[in-house]
């Protein structure tokens, strides 16, 4: 593997939109992104959008998605800055989702997962101190009290020996890309 591919980070993403109005009011309006640029180009209509200002776009809707295409992603995720403010959130969350509101404890990570208005998938979620593996996931009611949370979670992560520190896991996988990048 050339040393150059295998160390691009993903950067940003763009997506087709049945009715742009439509998206750009949801990203914008309720999610707090920000209009840094628009296009039109072949037929296409483009926003680009971001929340951070040192990237131009983080998000880029275009027109051209048929009529009746069902999304064709598993999940739009987004990191908040942490377990408190997502618990904090949940309700707002509900208010400006589209359809059922799916929360889960994956022990290290919480997510709150919901549609926007064209049915793509979106995940809000938080890490917790603790890597675990993807089996380790059960459904979390957002409603209970925040220490009640953070005490299921610490039970469900001693269940699971290959749990660790994310710190750990970090490290250690920072070893294994190095190995795999310097081939």
């Amino acid at each position: 593997m050339i040393h150059f591919l295998a160390s691009a980070r993903p950067s940003h993403f763009g997506f087709y939109v049945h009715d742009l109005d439509l998206m750009k009011s949801f990203y914008v309006n309720k999610l707090g992104f920000i209009i840094t640029d628009s296009w039109e180009f072949q037929a296409s209509r483009m926003l680009f959008l971001s929340k951070d200002p040192k990237e131009h776009h983080q998000l880029v809707l275009a027109t051209g998605r048929k009529a009746n295409e069902a999304s064709q992603f598993n999940q739009i995720s987004f990191e908040v800055d942490s377990l408190k403010v997502l618990h904090e959130n949940f309700a707002t969350i509900q208010a400006i989702a589209h359809g059922e509101v799916m929360a889960m404890n994956h022990g290290g990570s919480w997510s709150v997962y919901f549609s926007d208005p064209e049915n793509n998938p979106i995940e809000f979620f938080a890490y917790t101190h603790t890597y675990a593996p993807p089996i380790a996931t059960i459904p979390i009611d957002m409603t209970q009290p925040f220490e009640k949370l953070v005490a299921d979670t610490e039970s469900l992560v001693e269940k699971f020996p290959e749990c660790e520190a994310w710190k750990e896991w970090r490290e250690r996988f920072s070893k294994i890309m190095s190995n795999f990048t310097a081939e």
